[in-house]
């Protein structure tokens, strides 16, 4: 799977769950040199649903970096899927000559 399938397979409920995860890990790294602990517990949490063979040490910093990197990811991708306008039904005009 590529980042943009699991993107798309996440329902709008858990995107703004997730959103609202990072933001706040990322509000609180640079007001104190740690993670938020109910932020990074849920996205290890999730981590550990999306890819059960791919197990993370929640203890372990370059194994917090790499999942944190990834939800920021995440988060990026549907914001960008967000701000693409969606006229697929739209026709084009044409020009008469």
């Amino acid at each position: 799977m590529n980042l943009k399938e699991i993107a798309d397979n996440y329902s709008k409920n858990k995107r703004s769950m997730m959103t609202d995860c990072v933001i706040r890990n990322t509000n609180h790294k640079r007001n104190f040199p740690s993670h938020h602990a109910e932020s990074l517990s849920l996205m290890f949490a999730e981590w550990h649903l999306l890819f059960p063979s791919n197990k993370q040490d929640m203890n372990c910093t370059s194994c917090r970096a790499a999942v944190c990197k990834f939800w920021e990811m995440m988060v990026d991708e549907w914001i960008e899927d967000a701000q693409t306008p969606k006229n697929k039904n739209v026709r084009k005009k044409n020009k008469t000559k």
